[in-house]
């Protein structure tokens, strides 16, 4: 039986502590990384000509990142900044560019996982309505997750061994997801700065999210091809402090 070790972060805000903790451990190979939103400290308000945090995700290695409110800008000159900062992709598979130019962002994400073949689809969240005039003003449409997400969901399953929602929406709609997304089997979540002490299991998935500001790293293994009972997970905090370990036991 295969199995896939994912580490995980989210909401850090432009906190580093996790990313010191990652640089102090050994990652087993054929191990991903992945960020559920919000890694930086600007805002689509507010905006910094620098992201550190970027910079520094990349050179720990990370796989690839959800698009959270944070990374998201009005103004395109920012968002290719972001893209020059950060060498892993940026998802979101709801959101549209009407402009038709060339993209920063990919709604998914397909790769080869020691052996594995891993689908990793992309939520954020929705700023704005259809027709709004932000929409017209700057060019991005914003799709609704739970109209979005299953076809794309469905598509990525039928080629994958393991599909993945890399979620900047929040817990209360990730479990909404879970229940709608049958071929998803772990949902990344971030955005709702819950914090989730062990995997929630919800229809066929399990649900993680480590809370916010860098406090934790996550890491959840899980069998490929088994039913969705067989996982082990750690939640470790920064500070040193005990690990919480949840899960099945291989």
């Amino acid at each position: 039986m295969s199995r896939l070790t994912v580490f995980y972060t989210n909401d850090m805000h432009g906190r580093h502590e996790v990313l010191d903790l990652l640089e102090a451990r050994d990652r087993p190979s054929g191990s991903i990384l992945l960020d559920a939103g919000d890694a930086i400290s600007g805002s689509n308000t507010v905006f910094r000509l620098a992201e550190p945090i970027l910079e520094r995700m990349s050179r720990v290695g990370y796989t690839a990142m959800a698009m959270g409110n944070r990374e998201f800008h009005y103004l395109r000159g920012i968002h290719q900044r972001r893209k020059a900062q950060r060498s892993f992709p940026i998802l979101a598979a709801n959101l549209q560019d009407l402009r038709a130019e060339a993209a920063f962002w990919e709604p998914m994400l397909e790769l080869q996982v020691g052996g594995i073949r891993v689908g990793i689809l992309g939520a954020t969240p929705v700023q704005y309505p259809p027709q709004a005039i932000w929409e017209r003003l700057f060019g991005f449409r914003f799709l609704d997750p739970l109209q979005v997400l299953p076809p794309l969901a469905e598509e990525l399953a039928s080629r994958t061994d393991l599909v993945i929602l890399l979620s900047h929406l929040g817990a209360r709609m990730d479990r909404e997801l879970a229940r709608r997304l049958p071929g998803v089997r772990l949902i990344v979540g971030g955005h709702s700065h819950t914090l989730f002490t062990q995997p929630e299991r919800c229809g066929e998935a399990w649900i993680v999210q480590t809370g916010s500001h860098a406090r934790f790293l996550g890491e959840i293994c899980l069998e490929v091809g088994a039913r969705p009972g067989r996982i082990r997970s750690r939640l470790l905090p920064v500070d040193g402090s005990q690990s919480l370990v949840s899960g099945e036991e291989f």
